[in-house]
């Protein structure tokens, strides 16, 4: 996609403001997934949009609602707060912290 005029800390910055409007209980696997963070976060790093083909099989998908399960495209709910686990920056993939209740 290119490069970033911006610096690490404008960086950080955005990933941290677009993870914000991100949150998980915001996700759909149709019109708001990983894919469209990504073509969003490059757009903000680079000026420049994401190619269309890499979120083809969602909007495709969202026209022919039919073709996915309903329990793919929301997120779960969670039973209480417990339930939820939160990741912080400072853990790995393999750790997981229990979100303050």
């Amino acid at each position: 996609m290119g490069y970033t005029p911006m610096s690490r800390e404008e960086v950080m910055a955005a990933v941290k403001e677009l993870s914000q409007e991100y949150a998980g209980n915001s996700y759909n696997l149709l019109t708001r997934n990983c894919n469209h963070f990504s073509e969003e976060l490059c757009f903000r790093l680079t000026g420049k949009h994401a190619p269309q083909w890499m979120n083809r099989a969602a909007k495709l998908a969202a026209m022919f609602p039919c073709v996915v399960p309903s329990e793919w495209v929301e997120p779960p709910e969670f039973q209480d707060e417990d339930d939820a686990f939160m990741v912080t920056p400072s853990s790995t993939s393999a750790e997981a912290h229990m979100a303050p209740p």
